[in-house]
């Protein structure tokens, strides 16, 4: 059955995907065409992630940051700061602007010191300085969706890993 979607998908897209490759190896045009141009958009409206699906994978992130300081698996710790950091510069990049709010302004001003701080607490190894820099994170994270008029979602530390098929132990 999963087969029969995937080709289904497949046939669908093909298309506008052979269009989108071959548009990519020509030459740069003066005038792109118009239904080139249109179809370039389209794809890109299809295919990049909104920005809700950004933040929930933003959380399990920051959840599965939190349990792998909390045992200190400093190998896993750095992986997950590195992805949650990672994605904090992909949501600036996709959605700088959100609703008249200027996420990207509000992530580089509130998050960027407090992952410094993790990445610091994460190569000394450092526990007491990891839970601090968790913290100054989430505080950041709280603060962002306040400023942008989305204080209802209120990040704490998790209280149960996100992923259970996940070793977060070292």
């Amino acid at each position: 059955m999963q087969t029969r979607s995937l080709c289904t998908l497949s046939a669908r897209t093909a298309p506008l995907l052979a269009v989108l490759i071959l548009s990519a190896c020509a030459p740069p045009a003066e005038e792109p065409d118009p239904h080139l141009r249109e179809l370039r958009e389209e794809l890109v409206e299809r295919f990049t992630p909104g920005l809700h699906t950004l933040m929930v994978d933003l959380g399990i992130r920051h959840a599965s940051l939190w349990f792998a300081g909390d045992a200190e698996n400093w190998p896993l710790a750095d992986y997950m700061v590195h992805e949650l950091e990672e994605l904090v510069e992909e949501i600036e990049e996709l959605h700088p602007v959100y609703r008249e709010v200027q996420v990207a302004a509000l992530l580089g001003e509130m998050t960027h010191p407090a992952v410094e701080a993790l990445e610091d607490a994460v190569e000394e190894e450092d526990r007491t300085a990891f839970a601090e820099g968790y913290d100054q994170l989430t505080a950041a994270c709280n603060a962002c969706h306040v400023a942008s008029d989305r204080g209802a979602l209120v990040i704490q530390r998790p209280t149960a890993p996100p992923l259970t098929n996940l070793r977060f132990s070292p």
